[in-house]
């Protein structure tokens, strides 16, 4: 399953083997350093699940991969549950819920339009980075994105890209 999982607009990677990052959902919740999988993985409880999971699973429950090009700890769904709520209620109640809508747009035949308007930010922020795009081009991007959605026209008409000692000022229409 390489079904995409995006909570609060954060992608989560996931493994060859189909392991979820933490440092995905880390980011997710706020990144505080009290919530680090770092410090998850050293509890009591994690070591008493890791201990419990392992003979079930053909591969391990989990996996630090450092360095590459996709460094993090890598676990399995019933460990992502238990990050979720050593973090806080409401943001397991969250994971739970967006796991849900996964499994059952997957029970529904594919993957779903939301599925798709997701995948189209991600890739529109992965460009915007890797090309360096314009303010006002992002810009122009997230409007084609926000018609295809059917959502309301609440981006706005301009982006401030121009330099700043430029003849017609700092903002101009985007095309």
């Amino acid at each position: 399953m390489n079904q995409l999982l995006v909570i609060d607009q954060v992608s989560v990677r996931r493994d060859q083997d189909g392991r979820y990052c933490l440092n995905d959902f880390h980011r997710a919740a706020g990144a505080e350093d009290r919530h680090s999988p770092n410090r998850w993985t050293r509890t009591e409880s994690f070591n008493g699940l890791i201990s419990e999971l392992t003979p079930e699973m053909a591969f391990a429950p989990v996996d630090v991969q450092r360095g590459g090009i996709n460094p993090g700890t890598y676990v399995c769904k019933e460990l992502v549950y238990a990050y979720a709520m050593w973090i806080s209620a409401a943001f397991h109640l969250k994971v739970i819920r967006t796991f849900d809508s996964v499994a059952s747009q997957l029970s529904n035949g594919g993957p779903a339009f939301s599925d798709r308007i997701q995948a189209g930010v991600i890739l529109l922020e992965s460009a915007a980075k890797t090309l360096n795009l314009s303010n006002s081009s992002k810009l122009g991007a997230y409007q084609k994105l926000q018609q295809v959605a059917g959502l309301p026209d609440l981006m706005p008409h301009y982006a401030i890209d121009a330099p700043a000692d430029a003849v017609d000022g700092p903002t101009r229409p985007t095309q």
